[in-house]
């Protein structure tokens, strides 16, 4: 039996399952020692857990952005559903998991506002409970960002001899960005949800995946990266630990929140930019008005646009619960 063959027997009992609490290779490779002896050298085993901790079928998952190795979960290949739910528990109710989804939104919305970007949410906004497994022609919420006049008595204004020179410059006046959420992602099905969020958001001017889950397997950042970086889609992790996300108040509350209660909810985030969106030329205006006659939401956000145009004046329209709020 060859060295690899070896490690992939014995590394299960020696590997912690949390990231947490990754060893680091040296202590590894003390450990791999007493179980094989002394045949082979640090740097060959050195060699071998770097290698298998690229192979999604291996045990072994090297931490991203610090040093060691913990050991890979292994997925369901009999429930697809349950595994996209990332840190969701096997077999947990519909409603806990939409309770989850709901706050990961509303913090999202909240993060946008910071930036100074008009969050408006698809999905959920047509009297249905919002669709935690997303969909494949509307992102989860799309992104408005305008030249805005900050100092303006009455809150924040466009800045109208901004938008004049992108509107005579042949620039957009608008910059919109499609956004995917999903709570959790894996090396069995990061592809499948990348897709997904680059074919909903195809028809706006950027995309972004936003994921709510720790990422700390440096082969499945790099696959990300890699898919980021060639189909110019933005990939955030915020960072939200499940036991930290249960704690939190609904999502009405935390869109309630004030500045400071609301930082409090940041102190626990920990984001981690993969790529950044590469920006489109214009926004496909064929593709959004098929899809504004055939989904509601998007009738909706064409709406709040317009409205937004007319008063010369950003809006925040907050998601709930698939109930359209001014």
């Amino acid at each position: 039996m060859n060295l690899r063959e070896q490690l992939r027997q014995v590394l299960p009992d020696l590997l912690p399952t949390e990231p947490d609490d990754a060893v680091k290779g040296t202590e590894l490779i003390r450990l791999v020692r007493l179980r094989l002896g002394d045949d082979y050298s640090d740097a060959t085993l050195r060699y071998h857990f770097s290698i298998l901790s690229y192979d999604p079928s291996s045990p072994i998952a090297k931490v991203d952005q610090g040093q060691g190795y913990y050991q890979r979960s292994k997925q369901n290949g009999n429930a697809p559903d349950q595994s996209r739910l990332g840190f969701f528990e096997q077999g947990a109710p519909a409603d806990f998991q939409r309770l989850r989804f709901e706050r990961v939104v509303a913090i999202f919305e909240r993060l946008c506002l910071l930036r100074s970007r008009y969050p408006f949410v698809l999905n959920g906004r047509d009297q249905q409970r919002p669709r935690i497994d997303g969909d494949w022609e509307v992102p989860d919420l799309v992104c408005a960002e305008w030249e805005l006049d900050t100092n303006s008595e009455d809150g924040p204004r466009f800045d109208n001899a901004m938008m004049d020179l992108r509107r005579h410059l042949g620039g957009p006046e608008v910059t919109l960005s499609g956004v995917q959420l999903k709570l959790g992602t894996s090396l069995d099905t990061y592809s499948a949800d990348f897709f997904q969020a680059l074919s909903a958001t195809r028809w706006t001017l950027q995309s972004e995946l936003i994921i709510a889950d720790q990422l700390n397997d440096e082969a499945l950042v790099d696959a990300l990266r890699h898919l980021g970086h060639e189909y110019g889609v933005g990939i955030t992790s915020l960072g939200i630990a499940p036991a930290a996300l249960d704690d939190l108040p609904p999502a009405g509350d935390l869109r309630a929140m004030g500045a400071t209660e609301f930082e409090a909810v940041q102190n626990i985030l920990h984001l981690q930019k993969i790529s950044i969106p590469a920006p489109r030329s214009a926004i496909n205006w064929q593709t959004l008005s098929h899809l504004r006659k055939k989904h509601e939401p998007v009738s909706d956000m064409v709406g709040w646009l317009a409205d937004c145009l007319a008063s010369r004046q950003p809006d925040w329209v907050p998601g709930s619960n698939g109930v359209h709020q001014a």
